[in-house]
């Protein structure tokens, strides 16, 4: 009996919304990006998404959130009903929404960087983020640079796509 392979273990396209204010473009990494409006999430692999024609819209099985520290902090006060909305539609995945926040967790836990203009103590951050994953469907990547988070967003969307591909052919 003769194995198969294809021929890419790796995704080739991500999937980037639309609506990323500050996108991340991959361009150190072998993927092309193409703008889609996503209904969660940033970013995706378009084979693990259904395409809705009349709406346009593409709805991922899996997705990566991408967050700026900014905008992790705004999601966890001000925005927190919308963001919510987000980690509910990732209830029925199989696999925890990644939200890749452009931030280490040092920094939020040591008031630095974004933290330090905001008024919202570390605790707030800790019980926040501890509750979402323990009632939510949800991952959090705390990553120092923009650079990084980029790669490890990427290295999320490898991994979905080779396990996938690994329980599809068991």
């Amino acid at each position: 009996m003769t194995e198969r392979r294809e021929r890419r273990p790796i995704p080739t396209t991500v999937l980037r919304d639309t609506r990323e204010q500050r996108p991340w473009t991959f361009d150190t990494l072998p993927v092309e990006t193409r703008d889609v409006t996503l209904s969660t999430g940033d970013y995706a692999v378009p084979r693990y998404c259904t395409h809705d024609p009349e709406l346009d819209t593409y709805r991922p099985h899996f997705a990566v959130e991408r967050k700026s520290g900014c905008d992790f902090l705004t999601a966890i006060t001000w925005e927190r009903d919308r963001f919510e909305r987000e980690l509910q539609r990732a209830a029925e995945w199989s696999h925890p929404l990644p939200v890749v926040v452009e931030t280490s967790w040092q920094t939020l836990l040591g008031n630095r960087g974004c933290m330090a203009r905001r008024d919202i103590h570390p605790a707030q951050v800790v019980g926040t983020v501890t509750a979402w994953a323990r009632h939510y469907n949800v991952a959090f990547h705390f990553v120092e640079t923009r650079r990084r988070a980029t790669l490890c967003a990427f290295l999320l969307l490898v991994r979905h796509s080779l396990a996938r591909r690994l329980a599809d052919t068991s």
